[in-house]
């Protein structure tokens, strides 16, 4: 019985919790940046070559490098932050179920949204660009191949940004400071230091799903990539899982 009230509080939080996450105000942003995304594929398969390697580095610069991370700390660092501080929370808290499940529950619905706005923005920016151009298997296979990409590394992020919201009163600074500055400038650096970065080891399955544009760039066993970036996911979970579970709210 425990179990199955567990079950159904769980599909209760993951369903409300999804939608105010799509019914919030920010899908403007997303709209902005699906428009950005498809305005500058759009002038490139105009200006450009129009090839498989051209759309598939723009979707790597455009989607997965830049959007991926920026979105997962937009949604991710507020998420339950954002529920703590105005204490609406308290209904989460207060209820039978488990802090941690309940965790969990923010965790799916998190990674869920984001994954759809994602892959959403992708599908806007490749039919901007290959409808322009030409629509054939390698086209097909460029974008299910980035959307698994993007589905993975939404799972990850998830992780990563939804405990700092939960640890810190205000995790948006130091999510910026690791987005931009980590992910971004310290991943693009040459030799060993940019396999400290999740991005790296996204971009080391890509290369191995996609053999277009630059991500090839990346090389390595995308296998024990895959096994990394789960182990870090299962880590990060557990810790914000535990950290919801012991902290005092207000």
């Amino acid at each position: 019985m425990e179990f199955r009230s567990d079950l159904v509080g769980l599909r209760a939080l993951i369903s409300f919790s999804s939608k105010k996450l799509l019914l919030n105000r920010r899908w403007i942003i997303v709209a902005l940046m699906a428009g950005l995304v498809a305005l500058v594929m759009l002038y490139v398969a105009s200006e450009g070559s129009g090839t498989t390697e051209e759309g598939s580095s723009l979707i790597n610069t455009l989607v997965l490098s830049f959007l991926l991370p920026i979105m997962s700390l937009i949604y991710g660092a507020s998420m339950i932050r954002n529920e703590i501080d105005d204490r609406s929370i308290t209904q989460v808290v207060t209820s039978p179920m488990d802090r941690r499940i309940s965790y969990v529950g923010y965790y799916v619905s998190l990674s869920l949204v984001l994954i759809v706005m994602l892959v959403l923005i992708e599908v806007v920016g490749w039919l901007s660009f290959f409808l322009t151009t030409s629509v054939d298997q390698e086209a097909l296979e460029l974008l299910l191949s980035y959307a698994l990409v993007l589905t993975i590394g939404a799972f990850v992020y998830s992780s990563l940004f939804l405990a700092l919201g939960v640890v810190l009163k205000q995790p948006i600074y130091l999510g910026l400071l690791y987005a931009f500055v980590w992910e971004g400038f310290v991943g693009s650096l040459p030799g060993a230091i940019g396999q400290y970065t999740i991005m790296y080891y996204l971009k080391v399955i890509g290369a191995e799903l996609i053999p277009y544009g630059n991500i090839t760039e990346f090389s390595g066993d995308a296998s024990i990539s895959a096994v990394v970036l789960a182990g870090l996911t299962i880590i990060l979970l557990a810790l914000g899982a535990w950290a919801f579970r012991e902290k005092e709210m207000p």
